[in-house]
């Protein structure tokens, strides 16, 4: 489970030290790709993007929304293995596509990870969060 809300810093190379809390779970090998929602970088474990991908491929072919969806994810994918400090090197492409320089907020979202730019993740959540975008009402749903 990926919990919590980090902000670091990529180092001169472009490299992402990942939170030691993700490690274990992240240090096998992972994926990192578009998020097709917004403009940040989804990160997963294989066993999680192994998910995705066979529920991606499995919708239909001829469906505009499906092949857009299938050609965001798959082809902004990479797969790396954290070195021994835990760093990976994220494409400038992806950097790019996330509009990720120095900074970068990374937010666990239970079974994945979100890298956003910190600008942007204030926009587009934190400012959602003071709006009250997300209501009583929502939260009750889950009857918890």
């Amino acid at each position: 489970m990926f919990l919590g809300e980090f902000t670091h810093s990529l180092d001169n190379k472009g490299r992402l030290t990942i939170p030691a809390r993700f490690r274990e779970q992240l240090g096998s090998g992972l994926i990192v790709t578009r998020s097709p929602l917004d403009r940040c970088l989804l990160v997963m474990p294989q066993a999680k993007w192994q998910e995705v991908a066979e529920k991606i491929s499995a919708l239909p072919l001829a469906d505009p929304r499906s092949a857009l969806l299938r050609r965001a994810v798959f082809s902004g994918a990479e797969d790396y293995n954290p070195d021994k400090q835990g760093r990976i090197l994220i494409s400038q492409r992806l950097r790019d596509y996330a509009q990720i320089r120095s900074e970068i907020v990374i937010a666990g979202v239970n079974t994945f990870v979100e890298l956003w730019n910190p600008q942007l993740w204030h926009e587009r959540v934190l400012n959602q969060l003071e709006s009250g975008a997300v209501d009583g009402e929502l939260f009750a749903a889950l009857n918890v």
